[in-house]
């Protein structure tokens, strides 16, 4: 399984006074199901949904849901990175709907810090998932695993960023939930050609023994 980051640009900045101060949330379309997006990849809503779900179930419903300040470089969620709490996510035609909170502590002050100052941020899911490919177009595979919904400032950078980062980490999930990286996929063809080399060497060897 690979890495897969999708960036939603249809979010609503929104602050709100409350009696125990502001609130600060971001409000829209997380993830959108049966269109080919900007990276070239269709994720269907027979796909979407049941992987949503399982998600919303699993995280969000728990208060788990969260998401970190621009995409780390693995699926794993870590605490000292998290801005974001997500409040609900729901289904809406092929699309998902959510909204969370930011949190006022850590590095979600950064994100404070830029609505105070009126500039808008984005988000951009986080998933692991395999890839079929028909007539150019790029599926996602009913293999996909929700890890987070991240806040991004660059709505057309982050996803294309780590994609380059990951497309040669290979990831599994254990039967417990539990997130694995396997070999990288480089690393193992330079060993693939260093036996090689070695073999011809001792062949030569060989032959030159004779």
């Amino acid at each position: 399984m690979k890495l897969i980051t999708e960036t939603s640009t249809e979010i609503e900045n929104i602050v709100e006074n409350t009696e125990s101060g502001r609130k600060y949330m971001v409000e829209g379309v997380f993830a959108v199901g049966d269109v080919k997006n900007a990276n070239g990849r269709i994720y269907e809503s027979s796909i979407l949904h049941p992987a949503m779900q399982k998600y919303v179930n699993e995280k969000v419903a728990v208060g788990r849901g969260f998401g970190e300040l621009n995409h780390p470089t693995s699926p794993t969620i870590s605490f000292d990175r998290v801005v974001m709490v997500i409040e609900n996510l729901t289904p809406n035609k092929s699309n998902w709907h959510g909204k969370a909170t930011i949190v006022n502590e850590g590095l979600g002050k950064i994100v404070i810090g830029i609505m105070d100052a009126g500039g808008k941020v984005g988000v951009s899911t986080r998933a692991l998932g395999t890839l079929r490919e028909s007539n150019g177009v790029k599926y996602v595979n009913s293999d996909l695993v929700f890890s987070a919904v991240d806040v991004v400032s660059d709505p057309s950078g982050p996803g294309a960023w780590i994609n380059g980062i990951n497309e040669s980490v290979n990831y599994e999930m254990l039967e417990d939930g539990t997130i694995i990286q396997l070999a990288v996929d480089s690393f193992k063809k330079k060993i693939d050609e260093a036996k090689a080399i070695r073999a011809f060497a001792d062949l030569m060897v060989r032959l030159g023994d004779r």
